[in-house]
């Protein structure tokens, strides 16, 4: 889709993928339309209020592809606020949770780590060369690796729902696994204490934001003609689209402050933007109704994509957490 979708804010158009791209069939070709994605900018430079302008873009694309695409670039970002530069021409990934009380342990031997745990919501796996993932070598420090991921034991049968198959994510199991210790990204506790944790999170909202332009724009496209309902529905939709783009470049012009409060921004941004996913995916559904999201083929992965991708986001602690603050 092209055009600015909204007057008041409006947003780039989505990037331009292959006719023949297939998503939901997995292979090569997904990997090379990612690359292609993410070799357009170098992105360790790019000032935050052109990156969330990349990554609306992203959002209104391809749901998945942005997630994966948004990793890569979180990653390159991270590496360089350690001073490290990326491999040369390899796709990276961030893998970072430790859901359910899962995660990777650490433990000194010799001139290596042997890493052992189970890392869950490993996007990307089969696609790429390499991630940044934190490990702990006791409950109250980590250390962040890059490692080379090609490889690895991944098991996709945990994902037990079409939502997002593209972003190919799997479960990684591993045992005494060995990783050199100069795979070690920054000192003790980096990737947690940078500055710029906090504000990668505003980074994923603008995914989230132009994921639900997506939505906006295949609802557009299976119901060119709405009824009067529908109308209503429709402007709803819109509104919550341009809050949710208000708050990603507000949030995107503080962020290159350095007098920022970036967890306070952070969190508002991805509250914001969240909420307005919420609201709007609601309306979706009732929209576009069985029709939409049992026949048509943009509809019912645009929608279902981007509501399991802004669950990450707890909002009710997060707005907890901005009512405790009173601001």
């Amino acid at each position: 889709m092209t055009g600015p979708l909204t007057t008041l804010e409006p947003l780039p158009a989505a990037l331009p993928l292959p006719a023949t791209y297939d998503p939901y069939a997995p292979g090569d070709d997904q990997r090379a339309v990612l690359a292609a994605l993410v070799d357009r900018r170098p992105w360790a430079g790019v000032a935050w209020p052109d990156l969330v302008e990349e990554l609306l873009a992203l959002g209104r694309t391809d749901v998945p592809l942005a997630k994966l695409a948004e990793s890569h670039v979180d990653a390159v970002r991270i590496l360089g606020q350690a001073g490290v530069a990326p491999a040369p021409g390899a796709l990276y990934g961030v893998w970072a949770s430790r859901s359910a009380s899962t995660g990777l342990t650490a433990v000194e031997r010799g001139s290596d780590l042997e890493v052992s745990g189970t890392l869950r919501f490993a996007s990307g796996a089969v696609l790429l060369d390499r991630a940044l993932v934190p490990v702990w070598p006791d409950e109250h420090h980590h250390l962040l690796l890059d490692l080379d991921v090609t490889g690895l034991p991944t098991d996709a049968s945990f994902w037990r729902t079409s939502a997002m198959a593209p972003s190919r994510t799997v479960e990684i199991r591993l045992d005494r696994h060995l990783v050199p210790r100069d795979a070690q990204r920054g000192d003790v506790d980096f990737y947690l204490s940078r500055p710029g944790f906090q504000a990668g999170g505003a980074g994923v909202a603008a995914c989230w934001a132009g994921g639900l332009a997506r939505v906006l724009d295949v609802l557009r496209a299976f119901h060119p003609r709405p009824n009067p309902a529908q109308q209503a529905r429709f402007g709803r939709i819109h509104a919550d689209l341009v809050a949710a783009i208000g708050a990603v470049r507000s949030g995107g012009r503080l962020l290159d402050d350095p007098a920022t409060d970036t967890t306070a921004v952070a969190l508002e941004v991805r509250t914001v933007v969240a909420a307005a996913v919420h609201r709007a995916l609601a309306e979706a559904r009732l929209l576009t109704g069985p029709t939409g999201l049992a026949l048509d083929d943009a509809v019912a992965h645009a929608v279902p994509d981007l509501e399991l991708y802004t669950l990450q986001h707890n909002l009710d602690a997060a707005l907890a957490a901005l009512g405790a603050a009173g601001r």
